[in-house]
């Protein structure tokens, strides 16, 4: 082969070097780590309020991310165990759904959830399907119930003069409208709405703690505890620390002491966002809010304190 050929195939393979450099770093950006040569545990983080899109600023959980890492981990052979890290005061009714995936991932991979800040309400209900729940001494665990927050400024317009006229099909048609004074057959609506979460939670709790809750009656006033106080209760199994969920997370899958612990996260990357495949919004959602909006979450979320709807949110 001549010089001019020799100059021909250095190009060629550099140009195919390049490219494969290329795809890798794509492939790493979507999936965030390879397959593992050895068994491994999996540490996947649930951090933020839970809602269905993702808002500009700050963390969020949505099930769309949430089912993305999942699958992840769930088509590697190597993830033996997953310990999900936790720190989440709740959210919408995308809790269930999230809790939905958790369990779908626990039939298939050993599961410890580790509460490290916040495991209450929505992010406590998330939790339930894993194998067992380790807590941090000093997280905040439980809220399992609701409670409806109503906000008028019928009495502030009165004394501004406004007046505010509505047209409805239906009495109930605009449960949670600021502008008026809430009748008694608003707050028995909403009082069916708040016990139809609380009982759907409830037997959340029941299916998957079981005779564990060393008393129902407490768990269900939707207080918050400790860890320390939560072990006590049953919502959690032990308190400890990451390494301690990992290390049961290793005894559970039957992996070696030396198993490497490793973080699995798909990555946001600048092609995602371009292809549309993020769910980025603004910070209340890029939506309108409704009359009615059903929360899962506590400590409620400051804004709502400005907002005018009707909140129906479980917590203490």
């Amino acid at each position: 082969m001549g010089g001019g050929g020799r100059r021909i195939l250095l190009v060629v393979v550099s140009l195919l070097l390049v490219f494969t450099l290329f795809i890798g770093a794509l492939a790493y950006s979507f999936y965030g780590v390879y397959a593992q040569p050895k068994p491994y545990v999996a540490l996947v983080e649930l951090s933020g309020v839970i809602d269905y899109e993702r808002p500009l600023l700050g963390g969020a959980i949505t099930p769309g991310d949430a089912r993305s890492v999942f699958d992840i981990v769930k088509r590697d052979p190597f993830a033996k165990a997953v310990v999900l890290i936790v720190n989440s005061p709740g959210g919408t009714a995308a809790s269930f759904e999230v809790y939905e995936l958790v369990r779908e991932l626990s039939r298939e991979k050993v599961v410890v959830a580790y509460v490290t800040g916040y495991g209450t309400s929505g992010g406590y209900l998330i939790v339930l399907p894993a194998d067992e729940i380790v807590a941090h001494p000093t997280a905040f665990v439980g809220s399992v119930g609701a409670i409806a927050v109503i906000i008028s400024y019928k009495g502030l317009m009165d004394k501004l003069g406004i007046n505010a006229t509505t047209v409805k099909s239906g009495d109930l048609k605009d449960i949670g409208n600021p502008y008026r004074e809430a009748t008694l057959n608003d707050i028995e609506a909403v009082r069916r709405l708040i016990n139809g979460v609380a009982g759907v939670f409830a037997e959340k709790v029941r299916e998957h703690r079981g005779d564990k809750i060393r008393d129902y009656r407490e768990i269900l006033r939707a207080g918050v505890y400790t860890g320390v106080e939560a072990e006590r209760l049953g919502l959690v199994d032990m308190v400890g620390t990451l390494e301690d969920a990992i290390r049961r997370a290793r005894e559970l899958a039957g992996l070696p002491g030396d198993a490497p612990a490793l973080w699995v996260e798909r990555r946001v990357s600048l092609i995602d966002i371009l292809l549309g495949r993020t769910s980025i919004t603004t910070p209340m959602g890029g939506r309108e809010p409704l009359a009615v909006e059903v929360l899962i979450m506590w400590p409620l979320p400051a804004e709502l304190a400005s907002k005018t709807l009707l909140v129906v949110s479980s917590g203490g």
